[in-house]
């Protein structure tokens, strides 16, 4: 190396970052950050397909843009990473249950209504994943196609709220909204499908109002009964609005022969609701795929499968995602050591501790907190451990063929403390593979520089393998 660097413990952008990490949960980071966001929700329905064409597509529409985020009830975590296979982007998932929204839970048990029959009601668990941003909430089987002519005002959180509407039916006929028909107003016939928020909109306060108002029924069944469908449309036509046309986002019902447009003139479409697929398949949806419309990724490769898990600055914290080419280089690899005992340090939401496992290598992944892996590798054959990673070196005595190290701190004073319980940990012919090794090449970095002290200062018996990737960087240091 041209430079020769020092150990020392004075506070650098990384550490500040590791700080900012442990300070908060994932979940509390996310939930507290303005930018824009589209939620879903999802249930134990046979829509799986739709929602996954749906978050593929409007990954790759919006991009970088917004945020996203797949709320769930009732599935596991093997289906949502293959419901999140397709994305572009990084996805949040979130399991929910009754604690997301106590008020409205009580309100629906008080009726005798027991979550397990929530059902529509899912959708409103939380009310907001970010109160303070703006929030689209869509039902799993709503597919965005293009971008409406308001979508700009509304990420900009300048927009008001708006909420679907369906003006198939005349006043007397077709509509359903439960017990609660006589609040509605007919003339717009709204409906829940897709609700688009301002940053603090409180909407949730007016549901309240109306079921406390007008308590639900004794015996009142979420999965069956239309009074979520009617509560909805009598809290927010309470509050400033406006309607999204069916003619703007129109209704591909599995059950129905044609597409429903509806009456009232809209902008062009940019969205297809694809009803009752949770039940029935929908042919719909399968011709508007096989044309090209919606999209689809049938064999998606590793890093396509775990780029939801991915987190570049999506949670506020930056730093928590390898770049594409160094999981590209790492991936490299990493491929002879299938079948072989893996140590994977730094496992922020699980990508790379996935990508590792699903080319085969025994994976034993390290962080400092559980920033959801646990629940997002559920199912899957890689031990999650949860702790300081020189900690988890020291106290254990196992040895790897791979390791792998992504972690904060980079200063050589990090490198210090990491170096000796680190190189004991790989096997004879093993390989270390650091993440960073060209961090302080980057503009607000120059100071991570301790995987450049330790290349400075490798012990006898190991070599500079190879050098991967643009800053960051990885290098790969062999065991001889």
């Amino acid at each position: 190396m041209a430079r020769r660097t020092r150990p020392n413990a004075l506070p650098t952008r990384s550490s500040q970052v590791a700080d900012e990490d442990r300070a908060q949960t994932a979940t509390e980071q996310y939930a507290t950050l303005q930018r824009p966001v589209l939620r879903w929700i999802k249930g134990d329905g046979r829509d799986d397909a739709i929602t996954r064409a749906a978050i593929g597509q409007a990954t790759r529409l919006f991009g970088p843009r917004v945020d996203y985020c797949l709320c769930t009830n009732g599935i596991d975590a093997a289906r949502v990473r293959d419901i999140l296979a397709w994305s572009a982007e990084p996805v949040e998932w979130r399991p929910v249950d009754e604690r997301d929204n106590p008020r409205l839970a009580d309100r629906l048990q008080d009726a005798g209504c027991p979550p397990s029959n929530f059902g529509y009601w899912w959708k409103w668990f939380p009310d907001r994943v970010r109160a303070n941003a703006p929030e689209w909430i869509l039902d799993g089987d709503m597919v965005v196609t293009g971008e409406p002519t308001w979508f700009s005002a509304w990420a900009a959180g300048t927009d008001t709220i708006r909420i679907s509407q369906d003006d198939r039916w005349s006043a007397t006929e077709g509509f359903r909204y439960g017990t609660y028909l006589p609040l509605i107003d007919l003339g717009e016939k709204l409906y829940s499908g897709l609700i688009s928020l301002p940053p603090g909109a409180p909407y949730m306060d007016r549901i309240i109002g109306v079921l406390d108002a007008q308590p639900l029924p004794a015996g009142h069944d979420g999965r069956t009964d239309m009074c979520e469908q009617g509560v909805v449309a009598a809290a927010f036509q309470q509050l400033e609005h406006q309607a999204i046309p069916l003619a703007e986002f129109p209704f591909a019902l599995a059950n129905a022969e044609t597409v429903f447009h509806g009456e009232a003139p809209g902008e062009p479409i940019w969205g297809y609701h694809f009803g009752l697929s949770f039940r029935n398949p929908n042919a719909h949806f399968e011709r508007m795929t096989s044309e090209g419309s919606i999209f689809s990724l049938p064999h998606p490769d590793v890093m396509d499968r775990w780029r939801w898990l991915g987190s570049a600055g999506q949670w506020g914290v930056p730093g928590w995602s390898l770049p594409d080419d160094c999981a590209h280089a790492i991936l490299d690899q990493a491929r002879p050591f299938a079948g072989r005992p893996t140590l994977d340090l730094g496992t922020s939401r699980g990508r790379l501790a996935g990508m590792l496992s699903d080319l085969g290598c025994v994976v034993t992944t390290v962080d400092h907190t559980d920033r959801g892996a646990r629940a997002n590798l559920a199912g899957l054959p890689i031990d999650v451990v949860i702790g300081d990673a020189v900690d988890v070196l020291r106290s254990s005595r196992a040895t790897y063929d791979l390791i792998c190290v992504d972690l904060h701190g980079n200063t050589p004073a990090d490198w210090q403390r990491r170096a000796r319980p680190l190189l004991r940990r790989v096997r004879r012919g093993g390989l270390l593979l650091l993440n960073n090794a060209r961090l302080d090449e980057l503009p607000g970095w120059e100071e991570e520089v301790g995987v450049r002290w330790l290349l400075q200062s490798l012990p006898r018996g190991w070599s500079v393998e190879a050098a991967l990737a643009g800053p960051p960087g990885v290098v790969a240091l062999r065991r001889r």
